[in-house]
């Protein structure tokens, strides 16, 4: 009895696709019986799931045909290991890297794309494609280069690109971020007077991509460590407060122990003091002088809600006895504990001064209450806070309607665009 030979899926499908001479050994095709193979090319695509697909395949059938021609053996082998290498980059990197450093070399990419493009017949926009650049952004390049200026920070032409920052703008953004009296000041600090000060109509965002072409900071680097969890936004001032102690040790080689009270809603000091050792009577009297100094003279029927960490200077016998006998009704609440959120308000402050305030400085024990003095004035009545933007504490604590304010800037600067437009290359060379 004659047995059958059963043949794999995949030489039926080429012959249903009829490129098997151009996949299959000839030695191989010979030996498969011409009634076998008739029938596969015979078969009715209709009777198949998906059938409708077929007219795509049949699109690029003469393609295939040609990539998988014998005479071009050696040009598709390396034209396959043009197409793994191409693949493993885009696995490794991810395409939005890609596409990241082919915009940072941009000038780069346009040369060797014009240069592909007049040297081999292949579409621009097969290209654009393979590269993941869009028309539309390739098309912005060339403009680019086309109106190039080395007089701009952002290289292009003034007039051409009018509503680009302007160059009194940028001799205004130097001079306030050179000014000695913003030196402990933030960047977004610094953008804040500026715009109180109505000398610019630029946005956070414009004034810090300048602030990095020109050196003042450096582009941020992804955060690796895990933030603490945030705390709550209270809905007006004195509705929470926050107090800690933040330890300092001076160039003298003396501890200091800083005591604050910090209300929630305006991100105001209340109150501070400054001790060489930490008790319980510092820490209660700091929230004596901030009751005294925020509440009516009729504390009746007055609430606070007063967070705290679990140290023992916050949580005593003596903190416990106050609040006992204090006419505002004083709830306290250990952070991570009694809530879900840390203390991490309190803790702004402390990170300003030390970060800001006293690591350019020489602080010693005799001039630590000054300095200290300096930077809680400086905090709370001049510096524009990060969270209110342009207002500082104290504007938002007297004022709490102030910390519903929109920054609207005009879109379209008006006097901007005419500087531009009339700016003069010869003149400022």
């Amino acid at each position: 009895m004659q047995k059958y030979k059963k043949y794999h899926s995949d030489i039926k499908v080429c012959y249903a696709l009829g490129i098997q001479n151009e996949i299959l050994p000839e030695k191989f095709v010979k030996e498969i019986p011409g009634s076998t193979s008739f029938y596969w090319k015979d078969i009715d695509a209709k009777k198949f799931v998906g059938s409708e697909l077929a007219s795509r395949i049949h699109e690029s059938l003469d393609d295939t045909k040609i990539f998988l021609d014998k005479r071009l053996y050696f040009s598709r082998k390396a034209f396959v290991q043009f197409a793994r290498l191409y693949l493993t980059l885009i696995h490794l990197l991810g395409k939005e890297n890609i596409r990241k450093i082919i915009k940072s070399n941009r000038n780069v990419f346009v040369d060797l794309i014009e240069n592909l493009y007049n040297d081999f017949p292949i579409a621009k926009k097969d290209l654009l494609r393979f590269l993941m650049v869009s028309k539309r952004q390739y098309a912005f390049w060339i403009s680019d280069r086309k109106f190039a200026c080395n007089q701009s920070l952002v290289g292009q032409c003034f007039k051409r690109r009018p509503k680009q920052i302007s160059n009194r703008e940028i001799s205004i953004l130097k001079k306030y971020m050179n000014k000695s009296q913003y030196k402990t000041w933030c960047i977004r600090s610094i953008w804040g007077k500026a715009i109180r000060d109505e000398v610019i109509s630029m946005a956070e965002s414009t004034w810090y991509k300048y602030a990095r072409k020109l050196g003042y900071s450096e582009a941020r680097k992804p955060m690796k460590k895990n933030r603490k969890k945030g705390s709550f936004n209270a809905s007006y001032p004195n509705e929470t407060w926050h107090m800690d102690i933040s330890q300092y040790k001076t160039l003298d080689n003396i501890t200091f122990y800083i005591y604050t009270v910090v209300d929630n809603f305006s991100r105001k000091i209340l109150s501070w003091d400054i001790s060489t050792k930490k008790c319980s009577k510092i820490r209660t009297e700091t929230v004596k002088k901030a009751i005294k100094n925020e509440f009516d003279v009729d504390l009746k029927d007055q609430n606070l809600e007063l967070i705290v960490d679990g140290g023992s200077e916050n949580n005593n016998k003596t903190i416990a006895q106050f609040i006992k006998d204090c006419h505002v009704n004083i709830n306290k609440k250990i952070a991570l504990k009694d809530v879900t959120f840390s203390n991490s308000i309190v803790e702004g402050p402390y990170k300003i001064m030390k970060s800001y305030y006293f690591r350019s400085k020489e602080i010693l024990s005799t001039t630590i209450y000054e300095e200290l003095k300096f930077f809680i004035e400086d905090y709370n009545f001049n510096r524009p806070c990060y969270k209110h933007r342009i207002y500082t504490p104290n504007e938002v604590h007297e004022n709490p309607e102030l910390a519903n304010f929109k920054l609207v800037l005009q879109n379209s600067n008006q006097q901007r665009l005419e500087e531009n437009r009339k700016f003069c290359c010869k003149i400022s060379a």
